[in-house]
């Protein structure tokens, strides 16, 4: 009997050295396949795409091989590409959804694997659920010659390159640029693609590299100062990172200003209604900067606020509730895209609002705090023995609080984990794992003192009750 394996936020993950097995992933194929061959789309096929990992390109072979067994075709790429690539094929190519083999922003001894649906963003409880629920106890027989002509190459680049071109309404042509792909699937990827649109592109950690370096693949401040330097050193207007699967963003100004996603959205937000009329509601996640919302309603419109996790985000792009969706961890997307986070796309919009503006990034950043004001958003993870009735026991304390610091409460949002408002504009947001044993703590204030005193009252509660 093999070890149960539960989908999370964003798929099944785990260690290449216990749970991250060939015959594990040959087990979540198999149910991937029976989902799809119960939804009627079999004929259509899946594209299944891998990143730069360690045997990442094995474990994709072997979902296809699977796939093949029971009948369903299956297209794999050259190499390494991007989880929002993978997405976009799904639907470039009208087929019954994608499989991409990755861990995203996680360290090197993970990999992941994750379902893609056929509308090219992240599958929704009752798909995984399901999928979840058709994994067999033990790895199924697969053999060779069931696969034969039913698995094919198919390289996406043109198809995605040519997409992006219709998204940026403008060429890039005198832009300088600092990618840093963290040695992951975007690495030589974006930069092809950016200077195919025009711009003069250099990188920092631009090759593959399995062990990413030595670091983890996820785009913080602490994470790029490489980054920063050669920004600054080579005079470039802006620099860009991605995550280990270049679905996730952050940036950096020419004076070595980091930019994480909580500034981002704001700015692409405006861009997009002020220069490119694209007139319309805004959706961030429950852990995501308010600063969105200050834009909104300063042009007549209003902020979606839904739970963590950009499939809420994706069923409003997917239904054209919202221009754009954004959420803290750094993923954003775009109506007229695909309904899956995308750094290379967001990366994109982000130089075009440059570009078409006539302002350095950290212009529009300046100007969007001169007429909004500047909010300061962090985040702190706990990690320790923590009960299960910790969220009740945090409920039950900020249902009875009236002010914290010497600020009123003015109201709880349960909608995810336990937000509480201040008068002020303030919040503090208390969310539990649902994969491991962690209590993450948000704040946002007006102040960087108050936002790190807002963080360690949160620390002191939490810790309060083991």
């Amino acid at each position: 009997m093999q070890g149960k394996i539960s989908f999370g936020t964003d798929g099944w993950r785990s260690r290449l050295d216990s749970g991250f097995t060939a015959e594990n992933v040959r087990r979540v194929a198999f149910a991937i396949a029976d989902h799809i061959l119960e939804s009627g789309s079999t004929g259509r096929g899946v594209f299944i795409g891998y990143d730069g990992r360690a045997h990442s390109k094995g474990f994709a072979e072997e979902c296809a091989r699977v796939l093949a067994s029971k009948g369903i075709p299956s297209y794999l790429p050259p190499g390494p590409l991007p989880t929002p690539v993978a997405a976009f094929s799904a639907v470039r190519y009208s087929l019954a959804g994608s499989i991409m083999i990755t861990a995203s922003h996680n360290p090197p001894e993970y990999n992941g694997i994750k379902f893609i649906p056929e509308y090219g963003g992240p599958a929704m409880p009752d798909v995984t659920n399901g999928i979840e629920s058709r994994i067999p106890a033990e790895p199924p027989a697969v053999t060779e010659a069931a696969s034969s002509g039913l698995i094919s190459e198919l390289d996406p680049y043109e198809d995605y390159l040519r997409h992006l071109r219709g998204l940026v309404k403008c060429d890039l042509s005198g832009l300088r640029i600092v990618l840093d792909p963290m040695h992951g699937a975007t690495a030589g990827y974006a930069s092809r693609i950016f200077s195919e649109m025009g711009a003069e592109v250099e990188a920092v950690r631009g090759k593959i590299d399995p062990l990413f370096g030595g670091t983890i693949p996820d785009p913080t401040p602490e994470n790029l100062s490489g980054l920063r330097s050669k920004v600054i050193a080579s005079g470039s207007d802006m620099g860009i990172a991605f995550d280990g699967d270049g679905d996730r963003i952050a940036a950096v100004t020419r004076d070595g200003v980091f930019l994480a996603v909580n500034q981002l959205l704001p700015i692409l937000y405006l861009h997009m209604m002020e220069r490119r009329s694209m007139v319309g509601d805004a959706a961030r996640t429950v852990a995501t900067s308010h600063l969105v919302d200050r834009v909104a309603d300063d042009h007549g419109q209003k902020v979606i606020e839904v739970p963590v996790g950009f499939k809420y985000i994706g069923v409003l792009l997917r239904e054209n509730a919202v221009v754009i969706g954004g959420e803290e961890s750094g993923g954003m997307s775009f109506l007229n895209h695909i309904p899956e986070k995308d750094g290379i796309a967001s990366a994109a919009i982000l130089m075009e609002a440059v570009k078409s503006s006539g302002q350095s990034l950290g212009g529009l950043y300046n100007g969007l705090i001169s007429k909004y004001g500047r909010l300061c958003s962090a985040r702190l993870d706990l990690r320790a023995s923590f009960g299960g009735d910790i969220m009740r026991l945090i409920e039950g304390e900020a249902a009875a609080k009236r002010e914290i610091l010497r600020r009123r409460v003015a109201g709880v949002n349960r909608k995810d984990g336990i937000k509480i408002m201040l008068e002020d504009g303030s919040w503090i947001l208390f969310r539990k794992s649902g994969t491991e044993n962690v209590v993450r703590i948000y704040a946002e204030s007006g102040e960087d003192a108050l936002t790190a005193d807002l963080l360690s009252y949160g620390k002191s509660l939490v810790f309060s009750f083991i």
